[in-house]
């Protein structure tokens, strides 16, 4: 029987904005009850983000809040008041996880913090995500968000087409959702980890931490050959990067002289494979004037798939740059099931892609569509046993019913 592997999990996130949400939709995408908690005047920021849907009710969605929170229940507490964190103590007793992504200090001034649920809750796993990591170092506390953290990392420095251009930033979010994702590795294994041990732990997750792993290999290089990698070509591997065609671009790397002996073969000049000048990757990176043109004329003949198809044919991976329209229309990830067809009832269907799970007896993802703002109070809160009144505190519904 087909099932879900983290059904029966359930993760209190105390969540904003995109790396904690990213990493606990993903849970919930893997069958994980994930119970958002919000603030009650207007939940998290990202709600307003644009772009937005609007329904015939007038109710909209957000895109931005749409690309991180599906599949999840939303609770609305007031974190400042005692009732407020009462109900919070609570709901975190009866979780598997908790993930967090407020600026490192925030839970603990307020009580409720890992040190304080782990003292009645020695089983919780709890991930705290910040940008520069809770503890050690001149940058703990600092606040981040994506950008700041890609310039740190020296991802931002890396990313555009030649040293003598400002650097770019590369794709938005990049930080947020790596970070996510790393975070999600390591819940799964303290999770694991308490199988054994009947303990949980503190994840001390730090953006800057994850991109700095991720930026491999011009750390790699500068401990092999003392350089610093800066933007353009690369100095070792040639070609490397996106080539036109008639219709458009192909991305294409050659990471060996075997594989560009057989690119030679294809393009219909064997003879690069053995000139001194491009028989190397440190020479073509050296010398692109001595295979490029030849590489780029055959290519512009070419459609993308054209091209694609002859280096397929020839044992070379390539692919085609494709655009989101592309992507959304992709025969490959259909015929995979990587997209959900979420039915809102405000905006109705948004397809989406989901995380990326596939293994044996697995349960289709959910299609569950975003929660709107404290939805699930009556449901989550009201089944925590609390007095109604200070529930109501809680929630922040006495404080708007007499706003």
């Amino acid at each position: 029987m087909s099932r879900l592997p983290l059904e029966g999990v359930r993760v209190v996130a105390l969540e904003q904005y995109i790396s904690g949400p990213y990493c606990t939709m993903w849970l919930a995408d893997a069958g994980a009850e994930v119970i958002k908690v919000e603030r009650p005047d207007g939940g998290d920021p990202r709600r307003v983000f644009m772009p937005q849907l609007t329904g015939e009710s007038g109710e909209s969605v957000s895109g931005g809040f749409f690309s991180f929170n599906r599949n999840k229940r939303s609770v609305t507490l007031d974190l400042a008041s005692e009732e407020g964190r009462e109900a919070y103590r609570a709901l975190v007793a009866t979780a598997d996880v908790v993930v967090e992504n407020l600026r490192p200090g925030a839970t603990d001034k307020l009580g409720i913090g890992y040190a304080d649920l782990s003292a009645d809750h020695p089983e919780l796993v709890y991930a705290a995500v910040s940008g520069y990591g809770r503890s050690d170092g001149p940058y703990a506390g600092r606040p981040a968000f994506d950008a700041a953290i890609l310039g740190m990392s020296g991802i931002t420095h890396v990313t555009g087409s030649s040293a003598d251009l400002p650097p770019q930033l590369p794709m938005y979010g990049l930080a947020d959702m790596t970070t996510a994702i790393v975070t999600g590795y390591q819940i799964l294994m303290a999770l694991f980890d308490r199988t054994r041990t009947g303990t949980g732990r503190l994840i001390d997750v730090s953006m800057y931490d994850t991109m700095v792993a991720l930026n491999e290999r011009p750390l790699m290089q500068h401990a092999f050959t003392g350089d610093v990698i800066s933007r353009g070509p690369d100095r070792f591997q040639a070609p490397m990067g996106a080539y036109e065609c008639s219709d458009g671009f192909i991305s294409l790397v050659v990471p060996n002289d075997l594989m560009w002996r057989r690119v030679a073969t294809i393009i219909g000049r064997p003879e690069l494979a053995t000139d001194p000048a491009t028989a190397t990757g440190a020479a073509r990176a050296s010398n692109p004037d001595a295979y490029l043109p030849a590489m780029l004329a055959w290519m512009k003949e070419r459609t993308r798939a054209e091209v694609v198809g002859e280096f397929e044919k020839g044992g070379v991976p390539a692919g085609v740059v494709q655009d989101s329209a592309d992507i959304a229309d992709c025969p490959h990830l259909e015929a995979r099931g990587m997209f959900v067809r979420v039915q809102d009832p405000d905006v109705g269907e948004i397809k989406m892609p989901h995380a990326p799970f596939t293994m044996t007896d697995m349960a289709p993802v959910p299609a569950g569509t975003v929660p709107r703002l404290g939805e699930d109070n009556d449901l989550v809160l009201g089944a925590l046993g609390l007095d109604a009144e200070n529930l109501a505190r809680a929630t922040g519904a006495v404080a708007a019913a007499t706003a």
